[in-house]
């Protein structure tokens, strides 16, 4: 028997004193260890005294006492017979630098005249053993953003070291890094395009853009930062994507935004009204004009003299123009309007002149029927020749000027 070894917890060893160690043959204390401060070799606390007193001896147990004010953790117990040697020293200071597809190790030897060289194994398959003169190696062929275990350990002749293990995880090709996304995007719509404007990222490889309409990529362009999408239908619903991609053709997440057109905007005015008719009034004048075809149209317009008349658009075929000066002649003409506000042309002028002999315009809530009636109760009072023969043509004559105003 050689010498015996102990190893605590790093932190106890300033609470060894007094230590003491007694060998017993199972009945009696064959031999005894009683120190102060044990030796440290930076691991193990040792004593290597151990001679001829254990020679030919067996020792079933064994005892340690201690003398401190708490307890201390023994990790390793080891009585060692022959020549064997305190355990090997590891390398040390070990330290890595990642690269996308390699490591780089650098650390230091032990030093040690039978220390011989370092093996190196990642994730438990051996790679290479360097020599003692070498403290660096590099590993190459490895897979970027992946995790990797090496060992190294100390090789002294045939022994070796326990060794030391290093976790590392290459770096993420920067290749395959994608842009950032597109910020500020917003949508100009109109009834047949949408013109999408954006701001672009700052990345130093950024090649380029991609246009996707309803999940379908439609256009793919430089680095322009506005794209207009064409050849849409009014009224509807879209969902565009503008997705970054940088020279290795990576994408960015893609950003989104629902936009829906306009309704279809028509540029093309109505028809020009025709057959403007006017009937002179007393200080009026009475227009009217044939209706126009167009689809969309939202009313009409009347200019007297080229001034238009009317605040609102007028909805019927005829219209009353009043407070005009009996015996002056007037121009009259109309325009029509539809509902994206496109106006035609004025048509043909009609003329026409107010008169006093004429029947004014009546305003009244009263309907044809009622002035019919009216007309017939006034006149019954009358003479009966005279009912017969002037009331009833005149009434029929006042219906006639007053269908003409009231159904206007």
């Amino acid at each position: 028997m050689k010498n015996i070894q102990i190893l605590v917890d790093d932190a106890d060893k300033d609470k060894l004193k007094n230590l003491k160690v007694d060998f017993y043959d199972g009945i009696n204390t064959v031999y005894s260890i009683d120190k102060g401060f044990p030796s440290f070799d930076g691991k193990y606390y040792f004593d290597d005294t151990l001679t001829s007193n254990l020679k030919g001896k067996e020792i079933r147990q064994l005892k340690i006492q201690y003398s401190g004010n708490s307890v201390i953790k023994i990790y390793d117990l080891k009585i060692l017979n022959g020549i064997e040697e305190k355990p090997l020293n590891d390398i040390k200071n070990l330290n890595v630098v990642e690269g996308v597809n390699d490591v780089s190790f650098t650390w230091g030897n032990p030093v040690n005249p039978i220390f011989s060289g370092v093996s190196i194994y990642k994730d438990n398959e051996f790679l290479k053993t360097v020599d003692k003169s070498l403290n660096s190696y590099k590993v190459d062929g490895l897979e970027a953003n992946k995790n990797y275990n090496f060992k190294f350990v100390a090789t002294y002749g045939d022994k070796k070291s326990q060794g030391v293990q290093k976790g590392v995880k290459t770096l993420i090709d920067p290749k395959t890094v994608p842009p950032s996304p597109v910020s500020s995007l917003t949508a100009q719509p109109t009834d047949k395009t949408v013109k999408l404007k954006w701001k672009k990222p700052k990345d130093d490889d950024l090649a380029g853009f991609k246009i996707i309409q309803n999940g379908k990529q439609i256009a793919e362009i430089g680095l322009e930062e506005e794209f207009t999408v064409k050849n849409l239908k009014s009224l509807t619903d879209y969902k565009f994507d503008v997705i970054a991609f940088d020279k290795d053709k990576n994408d960015s997440s893609p950003v989104s935004l629902s936009v829906k057109t306009l309704e279809e905007k028509d540029d093309i005015p109505p028809h020009v009204p025709s057959n403007v008719d006017v009937k002179p009034s007393n200080g009026a004048l009475i227009a009217s004009w044939d209706k126009v075809s167009d689809k969309d149209l939202a009313g009409y317009n009347v200019y007297v003299d080229g001034k238009k008349i009317n605040g609102n658009l007028i909805t019927s075929t005829n219209f009353v123009i009043k407070n005009l000066e009996n015996g002056r002649k007037y121009k009259i003409q109309v325009q029509a309007v539809d509902r994206s506000e496109n106006a035609s042309e004025l048509s043909l002028a009609a003329f026409g002149t107010p008169d006093v002999n004429t029947i004014p315009v009546i305003e009244n809530d009263y309907s044809v029927k009622n002035v019919s009636d009216g007309v017939g109760t006034m006149f019954s009072g009358l003479w009966l020749a005279l009912a017969f023969a002037v009331s009833i043509p005149l009434a029929f004559y006042v219906i006639y000027k007053l269908k003409q105003t009231i159904l206007s």
